[in-house]
């Protein structure tokens, strides 16, 4: 019985090459970028050789954990939010400044005084209920304020500023 080989042509064989290479050059980036929604770019009046800082998941939970046990208008009943203390953060990068400018995935922005990192204890959450925040819904991180812990963080005011997807804090 005879075997049949068929033989490529040559051009053939380039074009699927660089067809093979387009799709992991385009894996790759995406790769990238997905990993760049993953962390939180601090940027501003804060010190850094590279004009920003970058912290991700991993580095936010190697911090000291913080949990803040309180209701929201976003979750039912009492929620575990698992997080590090925003004040800390910014003492972390050297913060100078009377605002921050936050911005999320989806576009949100918000600004909020420096002076509530300072007075109370708002975290950047990174757990909730035990689990990491769900992509495309949370995460990568989500400021969140002792809504229970005292009776004026329960209004408006602070819940427009406990951003989701949170990705961007900028020091002025």
């Amino acid at each position: 019985m005879r075997k049949f080989y068929s033989m490529a042509c040559p051009r053939t064989i380039q074009v699927a090459m660089m067809l093979m290479a387009v799709m992991l050059t385009h894996i790759a980036l995406s790769q990238n970028l997905h990993a760049e929604e993953k962390q939180l770019t601090i940027s501003g009046n804060i010190t850094s050789q590279n004009g920003a800082i970058y912290f991700s998941p991993g580095d936010m939970a190697a911090s000291k954990p913080v949990d803040v046990v309180t209701t929201s208008p976003w979750t039912v009943g009492k929620t575990v939010f698992r997080g590090v203390l925003l004040r800390d953060i910014l003492k972390a990068v050297n913060a100078d400044g009377q605002l921050l400018k936050a911005s999320a995935l989806d576009g949100y922005t918000v600004e909020i005084p420096i002076s509530d990192a300072e007075k109370y204890d708002v975290i950047v959450a990174y757990r909730m209920n035990g689990k990491p925040l769900e992509d495309g819904v949370y995460a990568p991180f989500w400021i969140i304020y002792p809504y229970d812990s005292d009776t004026t963080l329960a209004n408006d005011i602070y819940y427009s500023r406990s951003i989701w997807e949170l990705s961007k804090l900028v020091v002025e």
